[in-house]
């Protein structure tokens, strides 16, 4: 009698799963309510660790080919993807930037704001973890030169040089505040210098935050395990989805965080409960990667105006039902796009949503693993972004108005 091992039955599962997804150009969603089609494969986006699309709908895709425990530099990028008549389909890619271990992602304006790993040209090894910006003034779609380090050493380098990145520091998201919001891993960092030469060492995982500028680096919110995102109302309410360990297993808890808050990993959990702010909710087991708070009018209502949260580990885009409750929120966790091995999603300014999906590149990357899916409502049309730099000081004012955040 043949024997198979469910690894292998998983693995070929995947792997025919993923073909059929290209080979269809309109394969079956999950709600019906949206029309999801491929964007980018692994040809163009092998191992998508993070993407940012920005507000007039260059996609952004940060390329790593060293995944969250390989060790060689050199196989990392930044590469932007353009639908040049807005149809859906992508018509031109180009690399934008080379780094390694890319992990976040901020697409504004003619800067990119990118979280990366980096190397020593010494030694070779991992050397830390920067917080840099990018700029294309001359809009051709590269980077105009060398990065510009907004926060240096933000990264436990003893543990990513012996272990890896899977839980050093993740993604970025800009708030409302003009804030850059930095998740943090419980590798945690030691002496972490801004731009204006402020340290900072944060001992297990939070939420730090930074201004655009590099300037006033500060911890937001302490105490959690493997945090990968956040998703940021546009009231300014921080949510995540993260990985924990209680000694039982990899539980999930999605929490509401708030400035100063202590969550009480890993010193305070178990028996100091009254001494932290809980989380919302555990819901098992799981692997939290990218956040995003949904707000955008030409989504359906019952889609609009929440936190979606992408899990890894489920292969599954998750939204959080959250209703106000006193200071904080109960919340409803819902099943909504199913996406193997999802790392990340963004919105652009028309209601265009992007997703990534590692879809089995392992924990080393592969250069035939992964790819980009763009979601949009039924009957959905293109609203081009306005101009910005043109815009009078009366139309900037009604623009703040939108309901687009």
């Amino acid at each position: 009698m043949i024997k198979f091992s469910l690894s292998l039955i998983y693995s070929i599962i995947l792997f025919l799963g993923a073909k059929v997804f290209f080979e269809k150009p309109q394969p079956k969603v999950d709600p019906a309510e949206l029309v999801i089609t491929p964007f980018a494969g692994p040809e163009v986006t092998p191992s998508p660790a993070c993407l940012a699309v920005a507000a007039t709908g260059e996609v952004f895709v940060g390329v790593d080919m060293i995944g969250s425990l390989g060790k060689d530099p050199g196989k990392g990028r930044i590469l932007k993807l353009i639908d040049k008549d807005n149809d859906g389909k992508m018509d031109q890619h180009i690399e934008f930037a080379t780094v390694d271990n890319p992990r976040g992602i901020i697409a504004q304006g003619k800067q990119v704001f990118v979280l990366h790993t980096t190397f020593s040209k010494e030694s070779g090894k991992a050397s830390g973890m920067d917080l840099v910006v990018f700029e294309d003034k001359d809009g051709d779609g590269k980077a105009d030169g060398p990065s510009k380090p907004l926060i240096e050493n933000l990264s436990n380098t003893k543990y990513i040089q012996e272990r890896g990145t899977d839980h050093a520091t993740n993604g970025i998201r800009l708030g409302i505040d003009g804030w850059i919001y930095i998740s943090v891993g419980d590798f945690g960092f030691h002496n972490a210098v801004d731009r204006s030469g402020k340290k900072l060492t944060m001992l297990g995982g939070g939420i730090v935050r930074v201004r655009p500028d590099g300037t006033e680096m500060e911890v937001y919110s302490h105490g959690t395990r493997n945090v990968y995102d956040v998703a940021i109302d546009p009231y300014m309410n921080v949510f995540t989805r993260e990985n924990t360990n209680d000694g039982g297993g990899w539980n999930v808890r999605f929490s509401h965080f708030v400035q100063t808050g202590e969550y009480g990993y890993p010193v305070l959990f178990q028996h100091f409960t009254d001494e932290i702010l809980p989380a919302l909710v555990d819901v098992g087991g799981g692997s939290g990667t990218g956040a995003l708070y949904m707000s955008e009018p030409t989504w359906p209502e019952k889609y609009n105006n929440v936190p979606m949260m992408a899990d890894w580990g489920r292969s599954m885009l998750y939204i959080h039902r959250v209703t106000p409750d006193g200071p904080t929120f109960t919340q409803k966790e819902e099943e909504f796009i199913k996406l193997p091995q999802i790392t990340d999603l963004d919105v652009d300014g028309s209601g265009r949503l992007y997703l990534s999906a590692w879809d089995g590149a392992g924990y080393s990357g592969s250069p035939s693993k992964g790819y980009v899916v763009r979601a949009v409502p039924n009957n959905w049309t293109y609203k081009a972004f306005p101009n910005l730099a043109k815009a009078s000081v009366k139309q900037l004012a009604e623009l703040l108005k939108s309901e687009s955040a």
